[in-house]
């Protein structure tokens, strides 16, 4: 990438609904322009800095967001991995989330995310779990994402680092 261009990134994210009943999901396409550089599996946008500075202290508003997240590389993970998965299933989640941060909290990496849940719904790429408990692990403390329970988790499969089937549901 080159230095003091600003790119467009294109990019998936989880979301969680609180309605009772849902019918329509699907993965929305979020974008951001900005400084972009590479921190190991993630991608780091600077989205404003100080006037004619390339620190990194500098920085006022910002995006982290792990690689398999873009657009371009939404392909590239290994479906299956999740073929043994089925509607109904209690299941757990391991995935890494995007997370805008500020000057405040600068961020190279992405948080991890832990969702347990029941397999409400599969597409190619996304799933849909129901009651879902998630609680961020990484980067201490731990804590509930959202405070408030949602109904429904929507992650997309290019976020999922580990899932595992905890109960077989009849």
């Amino acid at each position: 990438m080159e230095m003091g261009k600003i790119y467009n990134i294109k990019y998936v994210d989880a979301y969680y609904l609180y309605s009772k009943e849902v019918d329509n999901t699907k993965l929305s396409l979020h974008e951001a322009f900005g400084y972009v550089k590479k921190n190991g599996n993630n991608i780091i946008i600077t989205f404003i800095k100080k006037r004619d500075s390339d620190e990194e202290k500098d920085t006022i508003l910002g995006l982290a967001i792990p690689d398999t997240a873009l657009i371009s590389k939404e392909n590239i993970v290994n479906k299956n991995i999740f073929v043994d998965f089925k509607i109904g299933m209690s299941v757990s989640v391991k995935w890494r989330d995007p997370v805008i941060f500020d000057k405040s909290n600068l961020r190279n990496d992405c948080p991890i995310m832990y969702t347990e849940g029941i397999l409400f719904k599969i597409e190619k790429d996304y799933f849909v779990l129901k009651n879902p408990e998630t609680i961020r692990i990484y980067p201490t403390p731990i804590k509930n994402h959202p405070v408030k329970k949602p109904n429904y988790y929507i992650i997309p499969t290019s976020l999922i680092v580990d899932m595992t089937i905890l109960k077989i549901n009849k």
